[in-house]
Formats: structure tokens, C-alpha cells, sequence
């Protein structure tokens, strides 16, 4: 894990204390090394006037090595890279010249730049698909400043401009540190270029999104199978001991049956790690599973104490006010935690199939009302939205306790099988479970079909979490009588809905069981704005209720 910060300005100012700031919001609770690289772009052709600060933070992950940025001050080029290559020497055979290299990702991809022709742009977008990881990338060419984030969006990076002050970071409270007001996401598959304000160029690595050509069954599940188990093994690199989050639903638990396997072939030891409300749909099978086939398996149970105390923990670490959120995160931070005592620093979530391959309750339906050219345009569209909407939100959650997530259903080899399979062989009629093709896949490596073909409840819903919330936001005098004298709207808060469920999702499904209860809204935006964990748009509405609860 090695987090990334950056401020650009057009003025010749001292900048080093606000980076510093800066890393000092980044650093989780546990050692890490500091790389700052302070320059002025008018000593190169490029740019006169200004200055410009970059750092990164070097945390030891397993038994990787640490990930400093490459710098070549003579010539003013540079490269950090946040995240795992997975296909280091097959970039490496891409040089032209030979270099001794030192094995650090950084200085393989500015060697490879140095290499190509052309704009800066031009050079990142030729390499792009040379690339096989999980990353952020910043280079530097004289001055030029531009970042890509990954083709599915697997690591997080954030941008922000104020007054001719440009910067970036690996999570929002870095910038919001330093006074930036409105904080975005880089969005997956996206680079942005520091010129002036951030412009963000897309496509600059696609997904195949090609006609799919996988019509039968046999030949889809041979095809996933064999991806699948690559990238597993993929991400068994350079670790002894690794995490899996195990929830008894079938995306998990042929992750877990599938990475126990693959983990002890290669002497690497991995354990499952749960929470959720006693006797909870997700604590039960899980444990019931791990048993099942001999894997380690730690439980956490919540009670309505517990959820209230993570309540402010989430929203600081995934830095959303939004309910799904929090309530998806809730879960999610109780196990990391577990995982990180443990001294574990690397876990490995089942976050993917569901997008991938229809697993969402209302697809079905979706497909009964819009056919399959509906069905297809959702899910395509809830894959484009996993940065943002998932991702981003368990990557905060790990680098919050000092871990790193990997997301193997995700790996670019897993996601072109899935996009190049019939949409009838995921979800096969309007009475289907979805996910057919990984749910015949799950059963055909050995899940009993009590795993395989069970339904599952979202996470907030799964771990008992939602109902709690509730009680919580209730007992901290938040209802609805309360909403009603205050005049709150969620929708009027709201910038951007950030899950499915909310966005449309229950339109399709129960609604008494997706939308958002607006008492439980309201209680969370209260506590995110009294920690000041909001961009300014959010705050300046929210405030407004703020006031009307003073006495």
C-alpha cells in the first residue's frame, strides 16, 4: 500500500507544510516511509513559474517490498504508481534497452515512458494496456502532470482545484486538510492532466465491450474457471498470510473455497474473517461454510451499541454521509478490524459478480420489463459505477486500519470472459437467481447447492446491520416526526446517489426494504457534518438543518 498526495500551483509558494498535512490524514497506524519531491516546473522547458509538490507513502503490505516513487531530477521525469503489477515481466520485455532494474513498478513504468514518443498523453495511453494491476499512476514529464486510475477503478484517487492550486490524493480528508472544498473521484478507466484545472480524458483503458461471443454453458464456465483461477494466483504474490471476507453467499464462498486451495499450493495461509448482528444471515453461514472445508474462520457479533460506536468510524473512513454506505461499510470495518489485530495485511473481497454476471435481486425483474437490452444497458452501467459505488469504499476501509484489498473477480482477464458471454446465461428468465454461469461454476468446484444456489441478501441486510440503524437514529431522537418538523429531504442533500439500490433498484424489488428511511439519513448527516467530513456543497445544505435542531 503506498498512497500518493500531489499539489500543484502557479506560484512560486512554499507548499511542503500543507503536504505534510496532508500525509499526515493518509498515514494509517502503522509504520510507513515518506517520499516528498519539492521542485519548481521553471527549472524545466515546460512551465515557467510555480511550483509543485509530490509524496507518497511507503507502507510495508505482506512480504512486498517498499514502493518509493522514481524520480530523475536532471531531467525532471518521474513516476508514482499506487497499487500491484501483475505482469512485471512482460512490461519488462517491452524495453527496447536494457536496464538493471531494481523491481520497483515505479522506475519499470518511467523507463517504459522514457521510451515512447509524443505527448505525454500520448505516451500513458500507448502503455496503458501493457499494464496488468491494480493502480493509481502519476507521471511527471518537465512539469506535466497527469494520472490514470485503472481500468475497473480498483484503487482510489481523488482530485480538487481552488484559486490556482491543483492537487490530488489517495482519499477525500487529505484535500478537504488543506481547505479544498469540492473533492472528486477520478473516475475508472480515466486520466486526468494538471493544466490549469484537472481535464479528465476517458478511455484510456477500456474494457473490451465487444459482441459477446460465449453461447453455451460448458464453454463460459471452462473460460471463467480458468481466469478465475489465474488471477487468484495472481494476487498470491509476495505474501505469507492473507484475509478473505466470508459472508455464506455464494460470490464469497467460492472466492474463499478457490483461494484456500490455491493459497496452500503455494504455503500461504489464509483465514476468513465475519460480523454481523448475533444469529445474522451472513455470520451463521459463513461459519457454517469455513467449517465445512476446514478454513479458519473469526466471527464478530454486533449488538446496537456496537453499530452506533462504528457509525462515525465508517463515515470517517469511507468518507460518505450516504446510508448505503455506511451501512454496507459497517459490516465490512467490524471484519477488517478483526483482520487487522491479527496482524493480517492483505484481504481478499468478493466484490464483482453480482455486476458482473446479474446478481442483483431486480435484474430479474429488470429483464421481465425491459428485456434483455434493459438488462444489459443496468448492468453495464452498474459495472462502470463499482469504483465508486463499491470499491471505493472497501479500499478506504482497508487503507483506514493500514491493509490493502484485492478484488480478484475483477481482474481484467475475469471481466472480459464475463462481457463476452451471453446475457441469457447469466440470468436465464424473469424467475431466475442470476449469475448462472458462477453459480454452475461455484457447484461444479465442490459448494453443496445450499451455497451455490442460495439467495442472498445484500450486506447491510445479510449482517442485520439496516434494522439496527434504525433503532439507532430512533433511540438518538431521530424520527420521523422529527424529519417532518424539520422540513429534511434526503433528495435535497443528495449530490449523487451511490449504489444501485437507491439509484433505481427499488423500484424493482421491495421498496419498504430499499429506500432509504430518511430518519436514518438524516442522523448520519448530522454526524458526518459535526466531523466535517462533507464537501461544501453537502455541508452548506445539511447546515441548514443544523441550525433548526438548536434549541
Amino acid at each position: 500500500m503506498s498512497p500518493i498526495a500531489g499539489i500543484i500551483t502557479d506560484s512560486d509558494v512554499e507548499l511542503v507544510p500543507q503536504i505534510a498535512s496532508m500525509l499526515d490524514v493518509m498515514q494509517p497506524g502503522t509504520s510507513a516511509v515518506w517520499s516528498v519531491i519539492d521542485r519548481r516546473p521553471a527549472e524545466s522547458s515546460q512551465i515557467t513559474g510555480g511550483r509543485e509538490v509530490l509524496a507518497q507513502l511507503s507502507v510495508p503490505t505482506g512480504d512486498k517490498s517498499l514502493e518509493p516513487p522514481f524520480f530523475e531530477f536532471p531531467h525532471g521525469r518521474g513516476v508514482m504508481y499506487e497499487g500491484e503489477l501483475y505482469n512485471p515481466g512482460e512490461v519488462s520485455a517491452g524495453l527496447h534497452t536494457r536496464h538493471v532494474l531494481s523491481g520497483n513498478n515505479s522506475e519499470l513504468i518511467a523507463r517504459l515512458l522514457k521510451e515512447r514518443s509524443g505527448t505525454l498523453t500520448t505516451k500513458l495511453k500507448s502503455i496503458a494496456g501493457m499494464l496488468d494491476g491494480s493502480y493509481v499512476l502519476v507521471a511527471d514529464d518537465k512539469g506535466e502532470i497527469a494520472i490514470i486510475r485503472d481500468s475497473l477503478g480498483t484503487k482510489p484517487v481523488y482530485l480538487a482545484h481552488d484559486d490556482g492550486l491543483l492537487a490530488f490524493a489517495s482519499n477525500k480528508k487529505a484535500l478537504w486538510q488543506i481547505g479544498m472544498g469540492s473533492v472528486k473521484a477520478l473516475r475508472a478507466g480515466t486520466m486526468a492532466i494538471a493544466n490549469g484545472s484537472w481535464i479528465a480524458i476517458d478511455g484510456i483503458s477500456p474494457t473490451t465491450r465487444e459482441e459477446p461471443q460465449i453461447r453455451g454453458l460448458f464453454e463460459a464456465t471452462e473460460c471463467y474457471q480458468q481466469a478465475l483461477v489465474s488471477s487468484i494466483e495472481k494476487r498470491l504474490v509476495d505474501v505469507n498470510e492473507v484475509g478473505v471476507l466470508l459472508s455464506g453467499g455464494v460470490d464469497s464462498c467460492l472466492l474463499a473455497k478457490l483461494l484456500s486451495k490455491l493459497a496452500a499450493d503455494k504455503g500461504v495461509d489464509v483465514t476468513a474473517y465475519t460480523a454481523g448482528v448475533r444469529g445474522s444471515e451472513d455470520t451463521d453461514n459463513a461459519q457454517s461454510f469455513a467449517q465445512e472445508i476446514g478454513l479458519e474462520c473469526r466471527v464478530k457479533e454486533l449488538d446496537s451499541c456496537d453499530i452506533e460506536a462504528y457509525i462515525p468510524k465508517v463515515i470517517e473512513a469511507v468518507e460518505e454521509r450516504d446510508l448505503v454506505q455506511v451501512e454496507a461499510g459497517i459490516g465490512i470495518y467490524a471484519a477488517m478490524e478483526m483482520a487487522g489485530e491479527d496482524g493480517i495485511r492483505v484481504v481478499f473481497s468478493g466484490q464483482g459478480p453480482d455486476e458482473l454476471w446479474g446478481g442483483y435481486e431486480w435484474y430479474p425483474k429488470v429483464l421481465e420489463k425491459e428485456g434483455y437490452a434493459g438488462l444489459c444497458q443496468r448492468m453495464t452501467d452498474d459495472l462502470g459505477r463499482a469504483d465508486i459505488e463499491t470499491l471505493d469504499r472497501e479500499n478506504k476501509i482497508a487503507m483506514d486500519q493500514g491493509m490493502e484489498m484485492r478484488f480478484p473477480y475483477l481482474a481484467p482477464e475475469v471481466v472480459n470472459v464475463a462481457l463476452n458471454v451471453i446475457p441469457e446465461l447469466k440470468v436465464d428468465s424473469p424467475s431466475s437467481l442470476g449469475k448462472l454461469v458462477h453459480r454452475v461454476l461455484a457447484h461444479k468446484l465442490g459448494l453443496g447447492e445450499d451455497y451455490a444456489y442460495r439467495p442472498k441478501s445484500a450486506v447491510q441486510h445479510g449482517t442485520g446491520v439496516h434494522e439496527i440503524l434504525k433503532q439507532v437514529a430512533e433511540k438518538n431522537g431521530f424520527d420521523s416526526e422529527l424529519v417532518i418538523r424539520l422540513g429534511y429531504s434526503s433528495d435535497e442533500i443528495t449530490c449523487e446517489k451511490l449504489g444501485s439500490s437507491s439509484r433505481y433498484g427499488y423500484e424493482y424489488a421491495d421498496e419498504n426494504l430499499w429506500q432509504v428511511p430518511e430518519p436514518v439519513q438524516l442522523f448520519l448527516d448530522i454526524t458526518a457534518f459535526e466531523r466535517d467530513l462533507l464537501n461544501e456543497t453537502e455541508r452548506a445544505r445539511i447546515e441548514q438543518f443544523v441550525d433548526r435542531l438548536k434549541p
